[in-house]
């Protein structure tokens, strides 16, 4: 399937990280109104007007989209989760894995997972470099694994936690320090407004796991928001 190039994110990643947070004001203001589901980590805040003009009408709709997804369930959430994906990413594709047998669905979505390990499993490879995580390589490649197996396992919720761990590593994975500044979102969404609105997602997200008693059918939501994670994450 078409997806995004990974030479893009090398090449600015390479770039002089100075010259590249001068153009780059860090701000306090939230990027959308949907206050529950914020963060108090700084990257998740950017100055929601200058972003306004990066994305277009139909992708500010994923804020929208996202929250209804969250408060939702049965086929009303699997229609907000369709219509989120084909906004994060390529449009049409995710139903694949959504719209089919029971029987299909196993087979599609642990295809999917193979396909999203392979590609996490050469970005880490490809572009590592020692220092510059919290965690070590070795450490980041036994939770991709654990992820597959907690999944494939059917533990959902610590599927889901160990998949946002892997997905907060990606920033640093790719631009190195920048990836850990406080106005990493708004240069993400300077790069690609999808690839902003897929950090933000993740941002959202992680959230998630201090409030689950608050989420209505959780297990249900959270294998949804792994399966739209994991197929951006394959088309990058």
């Amino acid at each position: 399937m078409p997806c995004y190039k990974y030479e893009i994110f090398f090449v600015l990643a390479q770039l002089d990280e100075w010259s590249i947070k001068r153009q780059i004001k860090a701000s306090s203001i939230p990027l959308d109104h949907f206050m529950p589901f914020r963060h108090g980590i700084a990257m998740d805040f950017v100055d929601s007007a200058r972003v306004d003009t990066l994305v277009t009408g139909s992708e500010k709709k994923v804020f929208e989209l996202f929250e209804s997804m969250v408060k939702s369930t049965g086929q009303e959430r699997k229609k907000s989760a369709l219509a989120l994906a084909n906004l994060l990413g390529n449009p049409g594709e995710f139903s694949f894995y959504i719209e089919c047998t029971e029987d299909q669905r196993l087979i599609r979505v642990f295809h999917l997972l193979r396909v999203f390990r392979e590609n996490m499993t050469l970005l880490i490879n490809k572009t590592w470099a020692d220092g510059s995580q919290n965690t070590t390589q070795e450490e980041l490649l036994g939770d991709l694994a654990r992820f597959i197996e907690e999944y494939r396992d059917f533990r959902i919720v610590s599927a889901f936690r160990t998949f946002v761990g892997i997905a907060r590593q990606i920033p640093s994975l790719l631009f190195g320090s920048l990836g850990k500044a406080n106005d990493f979102l708004e240069y993400a969404f300077r790069v690609d407004p999808k690839f902003g609105l897929f950090f933000w997602y993740i941002g959202e997200v992680e959230l998630q796991l201090r409030n689950i008693e608050n989420i209505p059918e959780h297990r249900d939501l959270f294998d949804l928001e792994v399966l739209i994670g994991a197929f951006v994450l394959s088309c990058f």
